[in-house]
């Protein structure tokens, strides 16, 4: 890191434009001085369902996010911020170009802290190469890439639900880790409120990670293995019936009930 970043005590984001995205600002802001938001608009592709029960599948759990979140979210969005942040809206498709780094560096941060914009090319990665961290829903060192706070219930692996902040490198996820949790599971839990604990977890770990920068007390690990990289075209309407069918069925509440049982 050159001298310029390594003295700079200013700290802006990059974020999608969800309210979970709004939850991990708002938090953050309340304990930190933000000097700049950047908030990337960009629509999730729905992919072509085969089937109309794969279809069904599809609305089914984006209603029930969009039911959950705005049951849950926005209680915790009324905080007081520490300051009054400069908000920078952004087509998804400017997310690397040659003017969203002309913003970056009118602010010349010192960390950025990035959650669920996409992958960060050298062009903007360069400017401050030790700047960067990602809040990864998901465990790393099992899951990669997409949605990874939803493979680990399609694969009924419910030890590695978690969260992650970790440096952003070239590689997809596999930055040096600052801090990693798994989250705590309850039997009356379903797929949502299970995702909705990562994000919590997640941003917990943004918090006491930026509490570490300014001390100058970072510890980085590197990761002790390399997961499978998911991509978003994995996250697809058959996948989403797997899980919709588990909820229905009760086993999602069984295998919980094991894990649990197993865990005591």
């Amino acid at each position: 890191m050159n001298k310029l970043h390594s003295k700079s005590k200013s700290i802006i984001l990059m974020i999608g434009d969800g309210l979970r995205h709004q939850y991990f600002f708002r938090q953050l802001n309340s304990k930190h001085d933000i000097a700049a938001v950047f908030i990337l608009s960009s629509k999730y592709p729905k992919p072509l369902a085969k089937t109309k029960e794969e279809n069904d599948a599809w609305n089914w759990f984006f209603e029930r996010r969009n039911e959950f979140e705005k049951d849950t979210l926005p209680q915790t969005l009324k905080l007081k911020p520490q300051n009054k942040a400069d908000i920078i809206n952004l087509q998804g498709s400017k997310l690397n170009s040659p003017e969203t780094l002309s913003l970056i560096k009118k602010y010349s941060p010192g960390f950025i802290a990035v959650f669920g914009i996409g992958i960060l090319k050298e062009e903007i990665l360069s400017y401050c190469p030790d700047s960067f961290y990602n809040l990864h829903l998901g465990i790393p060192e099992f899951y990669r890439g997409s949605s990874c706070n939803f493979w680990p219930i399609y694969n009924r692996d419910f030890k590695n639900l978690g969260a992650t902040v970790h440096k952003v490198e070239k590689g997809v996820d596999t930055g040096k880790i600052a801090e990693k949790k798994t989250i705590t599971l309850q039997p009356d839990d379903n797929e949502q409120s299970i995702m909705w604990k990562t994000l919590k977890v997640g941003t917990q770990l943004m918090d006491e990670t930026l509490h570490q920068w300014k001390r100058d007390a970072l510890h980085l690990k590197a990761q002790k293995q390399i997961g499978k990289q998911y991509k978003m075209n994995e996250f697809n309407p058959a996948a989403i019936l797997n899980v919709k069918l588990m909820v229905e069925s009760g086993e999602l509440k069984s295998q919980l009930e094991s894990t649990l049982g197993k865990r005591s």
